[in-house]
């Protein structure tokens, strides 16, 4: 009997997931309550931290809100060794039980380390306007401030920072906010900018030459840093790493938060696995020196068109198979550009 009652269960821990069950409520197939009970079940009894974060998700999606949901999501929240799950429950707690949930909320921001988790809460805060959450707005803004005086910028910029250190943290456990290897950045040389990857001046961030890989090795490797410093071009060694890294297939999507950097006027984001050309970067409005080259973009939205102060465009190297008409009289206005 015990045996036929753990088969039954592997068999349905095997036929339910996330997506099942929400598409099951959007054919009518199952009610909300019984895909409720469905998705908490795998919240509290998958040992997939990726399952368990979607089963939070799309339970969010159906806007479940009664009272078990929470306190499963505040557990979730507090204990759960996913940072992925951690993220996924402060986002339901932030859209769904904001009230309910903010003493919450403040004791993960002055605890938890993941800067996954924080980047999430801290997007979530800055929706908020609303005088009755200044606690948490009060202390999103002290773990800003200490990032801002390491890195050595004005807090604003901080939350680029906070969202650079939450693309290090995906797939990880136990990954920290880490920021010593800022200070390497701001001395590696990249030849093509003719600036370090991470140039700051009067407390503003005036260049960036941010590659995933390149910066992560780094991380992972801080040893390394007099060697390659060492070389007349380490970016050449290092893309060499990062093609072998591309064999990974992420993905990178630039944080929104690049927006904040109002100062910035050069930007080197090539050889990162770009999909789609980031929105974000439409407001630099100081911006002269942009190179998204060797991507995977395909095509190049009209909003390029924004960038008043561009000088200097490197777009070659991507899916883009037709330049737009657009584009075409944009370009003559560029000193200089490869496409």
């Amino acid at each position: 009997m015990l045996t036929i009652n753990f088969q039954f269960q592997v068999e349905m821990k095997n036929f339910l997931s996330p997506d099942r069950i929400y598409s099951s409520v959007e054919n009518g197939k199952v009610s909300k309550a019984i895909a409720a009970e469905q998705l908490i079940s795998l919240i509290e009894g998958s040992d997939n931290p990726t399952t368990r974060a979607e089963s939070i998700k799309l339970s969010e999606k159906l806007k479940i809100q009664d009272k078990k949901i929470f306190k499963i999501l505040e557990n979730s929240l507090l204990s759960d060794e996913s940072p992925l799950v951690r993220k996924s429950a402060a986002n339901f707690i932030g859209q769904i039980f904001l009230k309910k949930g903010l003493n919450t909320l403040i004791w993960v921001v002055q605890h938890d380390k993941s800067p996954l988790v924080l980047s999430a809460i801290s997007d979530l805060n800055s929706r908020l306007n609303n005088a009755r959450f200044e606690s948490l707005n009060k202390e999103i803004n002290m773990y800003l401030a200490e990032i801002a005086l390491s890195v050595g910028i004005v807090q604003k910029e901080a939350k680029f920072i906070l969202d650079l250190e939450a693309l290090f943290a995906q797939n990880e456990n136990n990954y920290e906010l880490e920021l010593e290897a800022y200070q390497f950045y701001k001395k590696l040389k990249d030849n093509k900018l003719g600036e370090s990857w991470l140039t700051v001046r009067d407390e503003r961030i005036e260049s960036l030459s941010f590659n995933y890989y390149n910066w992560k090795y780094l991380k992972e490797i801080p040893s390394m840093f007099n060697s390659i410093s060492e070389l007349h071009d380490p970016m050449v060694y290092l893309n060499f790493l990062g093609k072998l890294a591309l064999k990974s297939n992420i993905i990178l999507k630039v944080p929104d938060s690049i927006a904040l950097l109002t100062n910035l006027k050069k930007l080197n984001l090539s050889r990162n696995n770009i999909k789609d050309f980031p929105q974000s970067i439409f407001s630099l409005s100081c911006l002269k020196y942009l190179d998204i080259s060797h991507n995977n973009i395909s095509e190049i939205p009209v909003e390029i068109k924004n960038l008043n102060s561009l000088d200097i465009l490197r777009i070659n190297h991507n899916q883009i198979r037709k330049i737009p008409n657009y584009l075409r009289e944009f370009l003559l206005t560029l000193q200089d550009f490869k496409i």
